[in-house]
């Protein structure tokens, strides 16, 4: 990724950071699994596809340390406001 940063390669360091992500979710989502049906065994017949995944109808919760798994949107509109300083105009 330094690369990328270095040369400005502004889209493969996008694209790489993207793949990362992806496969951290992946990895997490498979643990996840892992601990319903193995590990701790409270679904060990669970079988979900992946409609069923996205809807969360597994038992339990899937907690995500450093950010929510589903993050309150309503106040986006809001930002805008933040970001230009009182009696300035505003540009655009």
């Amino acid at each position: 990724m330094a690369r990328f940063e270095a040369a400005h390669d502004d889209y493969s360091s996008i694209m790489l950071k993207a793949l990362a992500d992806r496969l951290a979710e992946a990895l997490a989502e498979r643990m996840h699994e892992r601990v319903r049906r193995e590990f701790w065994g409270y679904a060990p017949d669970e079988h979900l596809d992946g409609a069923g995944l996205i809807r969360e109808q597994y038992r339990g919760i899937r907690p995500a340390p450093g950010y929510p798994a589903c993050p309150d949107h309503t106040e986006k509109p809001s930002y805008g406001s933040c970001s230009t300083p009182s009696g300035a105009p505003a540009s655009g």
